[in-house]
């Protein structure tokens, strides 16, 4: 078998499908392929160069997969306290342990440490998190840190600058003062590769001292009003349009 014919969409390789079905990764489904758990309409297959458009019966261990697939995307409002995987090796609490037991096949879109709070993406679609996350495509992040003391204006310009620390380059968009007194200030932060602990490293740079570290907003998505440990799934409509905002067509 090399191919099989469009019937509905523009063929696929198989592995694309499956990964964007959301039942396995990409990676994982050609595992499965290469171990002959993979059937396309009744045949077994041996190679993942094959070619699908949706309409074929995709059975992998025995269970169908539904390839009728749109794309969801659900937020949750991350306390401080959960790390951002599955599981954890030390036992400790995960963003997964905040959601219904009922949901399966999904991943998240990025990172926030441990410390870190605030809006953290799922979807079930692998190709949405590999685009989101990636950083040629300038996802914008924006956080709001609360840090230790009152943050001096020239500061606050440096923190615009190119900044170079340990050999990485960060680059901070925009960086503002929205409060201050004399112990404490809010800034408002916006980076646009997600770089690991890039926040944090940047503050240890200039010795601020992060007291709360809470992203608001990824890309066209915002916190809003979410409550701390909420999960909540955005309707199909506006999905499509905030996905349409920074280009991505599935």
């Amino acid at each position: 078998m090399s191919s099989i014919t469009n019937k509905k969409e523009v063929p696929q390789r198989i592995a694309k499908l499956i990964a964007h079905s959301g039942a396995y990764s990409r990676r994982d489904a050609e595992k499965l392929i290469y171990e002959g758990k993979v059937e396309v309409d009744g045949q077994i297959l041996t190679s993942p160069a094959i070619l699908v458009d949706g309409s074929e019966k995709i059975v992998i261990n025995g269970k169908k997969i539904n390839t009728n697939f749109h794309t969801k995307i659900w937020l949750l409002n991350k306390p401080k306290g959960f790390i951002s995987t599955s599981k954890d090796p030390q036992g400790r609490k995960t963003i997964f342990d905040l959601l219904p037991k009922n949901i399966n096949h999904i991943m998240p879109i990025g990172r926030l440490d441990l410390n870190t709070e605030g809006l953290l993406l799922f979807t079930n679609d692998g190709n949405l998190s590999r685009y989101m996350e990636h950083p040629d495509n300038k996802i914008i992040r924006k956080y709001k840190i609360k840090v230790r003391g009152k943050v001096a204006e020239d500061l606050i310009a440096n923190l615009r600058e190119n900044i170079t620390i340990s050999r990485v380059q960060y680059n901070i968009i925009t960086a503002n003062i929205i409060s201050y007194s004399q112990s404490n200030t809010w800034l408002s932060i916006e980076i646009s590769e997600g770089k690991n602990r890039e926040i944090r490293n940047i503050c240890e740079h200039f010795r601020l001292q992060i007291n709360r570290l809470i992203r608001t907003n990824f890309g066209p998505f915002e916190l809003n009003n979410i409550q701390k440990g909420e999960f909540i799934e955005l309707p199909k409509k506006i999905v499509k349009g905030r996905l349409k905002k920074i280009g991505y067509l599935g």
